[in-house]
């Protein structure tokens, strides 16, 4: 489970987001060997960018076998992720794909700003692609025992059903005496401050 925090400005004006590394590192495990590899072959051959085709070279050098997407479906499946969007991780690009003799792989190739960056390697802990697509699912509850979900970090539903009406989190974001530190969304049946999981 990766911990969701509020990010927020004022009473009615904030987000859903979690921590990037914490979130990968609920999926992946670092590769120091893959990654200095990755690295290290992409300098010998001139490639500046770890784009899509890039990696599927590197991969196929070392194997000499091209990748696949995950558990051999399909092609490399790519991700990037804008700030405009509604999710919980702000801008990361990622490259999910396997291959026969590395197995399941994630590599990070954009930051934070949605630039290039060195690539990073991750082995995948986790049996489905739908795993790392999980960027804007979260679950929560209040110390009342009041249970929400979101699917897309702006629509907020009761978990069971019970409450038929969808709120907005924006609108229900508080931010106690000004303190954004202390920013949570408040649960619609209580007031009670709301505590979010990624649901994975």
């Amino acid at each position: 489970m990766t911990s969701v925090s509020v990010e927020a400005w004022s009473h009615g004006d904030g987000w859903l987001t979690v921590d990037t590394l914490e979130w990968i590192n609920d999926r992946g495990e670092f590769a120091p060997d893959l990654t200095d590899d990755l690295r290290g072959w992409m300098d010998e051959n001139g490639h500046d960018w770890p784009h899509d085709s890039v990696i599927a070279a590197w991969v196929e050098a070392r194997t000499g076998e091209p990748p696949a997407g995950l558990h051999g479906d399909g092609e490399l499946w790519h991700h990037n992720l804008c700030n405009f969007s509604d999710h919980l991780i702000d801008d990361l690009g990622f490259v999910v794909l396997s291959s026969a003799e590395f197995g399941d792989l994630m590599i990070t190739v954009s930051d934070h700003l949605g630039c290039y960056v060195p690539p990073t390697v991750y082995r995948s802990t986790v049996d489905e692609l739908e795993e790392w697509a999980d960027y804007s699912d979260a679950t929560g509850e209040c110390a009342n025992g009041h249970r929400w979900q979101t699917h897309d970090t702006v629509n907020l539903h009761a978990w069971d059903g019970s409450d038929l009406t969808t709120y907005r989190v924006p609108d229900l974001v508080r931010v106690p005496f000004g303190d954004r530190s202390r920013a949570y969304v408040a649960c619609p049946a209580c007031g009670k401050a709301v505590r979010f999981d990624n649901r994975f």
